[in-house]
């Protein structure tokens, strides 16, 4: 059902990057990396400068931001488990309400992966919607509609030059020449052996780029709702910074990387960390092999380092250019008045802080803190910050109080719903936040990491002052940083004899949190 032509409810549009780190933008104090289109977004809106996800990893992080549940809550407790149809997202609550949704770019929702137990005869475009394997197959050309509550989508999957989806056979099928050059087949310049990882830049010309085939199918959208009118939610995601490191001309000469600053880290500071911190480093064997790069020598170089953060940043602001364009079309169009406009990402990269490259069970902010500004014309005080906490939790139920709508709770369709059977989401909305009407909205944040291949079981409680990580297998494990005096989290306190009452005292709110968050999936359907 779609809006009617004189819907006044607010539109709204959220970008989301994949795997930028909080501070690799201008608006958060980055003097060298060039944002100037989301720097305007913040100067416009309001800039969250303590914002948390739920879980460093994708596919849990992006479920959370859709269904407004943790990962227990959801159950995609870690990379490679599909969230199943039968969570209620705010996407379905909306579509539902007369909203048109629509997703332009990286879902990952599902598995990229067919999987790793065994290889089937056929695929079941049902089963594998997300799937490179089925899309190179030709197996699926389009995502199911409504997917997830979105009743329209255009679907890029994929990073660099593995890009797949509807942009690889877009690109196939218009510019088969280009091919190779998306494919890294041909390069301008190959950075490999300089990055320890996969990274060049590529001779793809940046008009026919990933980022702006998305942009570019978001003004699509956009023009057929400036025509048609109706409310409108549109989740914009892009699939950079995500490694492999790879950006086009003119981005990717930007940046020299004798410029770049090296990553926060001092002398013998893995000998404070729990062990497998060393066993990434400096051996990444085994199951931790994947953790500490996919090239050897797994212990990255200076130079390795600096070369790998600019590229980042060159993907950054090809990015960057991308949202603008996606932004001039809004205005362009008389709807910038009535969008609300987000801007976040799922998770961090470790980019050798702490001498750790990549993401996994690395609970610092080079990883779990967010970037996140929201922009509502009238009504978000311009060019202001917020520095409360806020989870990624808090995205779905202030979503829904913007738009008036109400979540599903999850049960079978047939079954009538009962008082009982009600719940909220456990995050808290942000509106009175973001307008000004309240400092803050929470005193605490928790993050979880399962990791089922590495056996490691991580939560982390964020208060204003701490932050305290367990394992729950590893009971002498642990991390424990003063925020305010150690920003950095150069030292950890755990085993200190001095901060033994403040770690005991944050395990017994950590427990409490946890347990107040509690919002799992079956919900009951009858008394018995």
């Amino acid at each position: 059902m779609m809006g009617s032509m004189s819907d006044s409810r607010p539109n709204i549009l959220c970008f989301c990057m994949d795997q930028l780190r909080w501070d690799h933008l201008g608006c958060y104090g980055n003097a060298q990396v060039r944002t100037p289109n989301l720097d305007r977004l913040a100067a416009e809106g309001v800039v969250l400068d303590n914002a948390y996800v739920s879980n460093p990893l994708c596919m849990p992080a992006r479920a959370t931001l859709l269904t407004g549940r943790t990962p227990r809550g959801h159950g995609v407790r870690t990379n490679g488990i599909p969230l199943e149809a039968r969570v209620p997202t705010i996407t379905e609550a909306l579509r539902q309400g007369g909203y048109h949704t629509h997703a332009v770019g990286k879902l990952h929702l599902h598995t990229f992966g067919v999987t790793d137990l065994a290889e089937p005869d056929s695929l079941n475009p049902a089963d594998w919607p997300e799937s490179a394997r089925a899309w190179s197959e030709g197996v699926v050309t389009a995502l199911p509609a409504p997917y997830h509550g979105f009743a329209s989508s255009v679907f890029v999957g994929g990073h660099a030059q593995g890009v797949f989806g509807q942009y690889a056979n877009w690109l196939s099928a218009e510019h088969p020449d280009q091919v190779p050059r998306l494919r890294g087949k041909e390069k301008l310049e190959d950075w490999t052996d300089k990055c320890g990882e996969s990274a060049f830049k590529s001779a793809l010309p940046d008009e026919l780029h990933y980022n702006r085939y998305i942009a570019d199918r978001t003004c699509e959208f956009l023009d057929a709702r400036a025509r048609d009118g109706g409310a409108f939610f549109c989740w914009t995601s892009f699939p950079d910074p995500h490694h492999a490191y790879v950006a086009p001309q003119p981005y990717c000469d930007w940046y020299d990387p004798a410029d770049m600053p090296l990553p926060t880290r001092r002398e013998g500071e893995l000998d404070t960390l729990p062990p497998f911190y060393r066993t990434v480093h400096d051996e990444g064997a085994g199951r931790w092999r994947a953790l500490s790069g996919r090239w050897a020598p797994t212990k990255k170089t200076d130079d390795q380092l600096r070369h790998i953060w600019a590229m980042t940043y060159a993907m950054v602001s090809c990015t960057d250019a991308a949202i603008g364009r996606v932004l001039d079309r809004l205005d362009a169009l008389g709807l910038a008045e009535n969008t609300i406009v987000c801007f976040l990402t799922d998770h961090g990269d470790m980019l050798g802080d702490h001498y750790i490259v990549n993401k996994g069970p690395f609970h610092f902010d080079a990883l779990l803190r967010m970037p996140m500004i929201w922009r509502r014309p009238g009504r978000i005080p311009a060019g202001s910050r917020r520095d409360g906490l806020v989870s990624q939790i808090d995205f779905a139920p202030t979503i829904l109080e913007l738009c008036g709508a109400a979540i599903g709770q999850g049960m079978c369709p047939a079954a009538p719903e009962a008082p009982f059977q009600r719940e909220a989401l456990p995050g808290r909305s942000l509106v009175g936040l973001l307008e000004g009407r309240s400092a803050t909205v929470r005193d605490r944040v928790v993050i979880e990491n399962d990791e089922d291949y590495l056996g490691t079981v991580l939560r982390t409680l964020v208060t204003e002052r701490y932050k305290l990580t367990v394992y729950g297998h590893h009971p002498d494990w642990g991390e424990l940083f003063d925020r305010e005096n150690d920003p950095s989290e150069l030292n950890n306190l755990w085993d200190a004899p001095e901060a033994q009452s403040i770690k005991q005292r944050l395990l017994g709110e950590l427990l409490y949190a946890c347990l107040a968050e509690q919002c799992p999936m079956p919900r009951r359907i009858t008394h018995a």
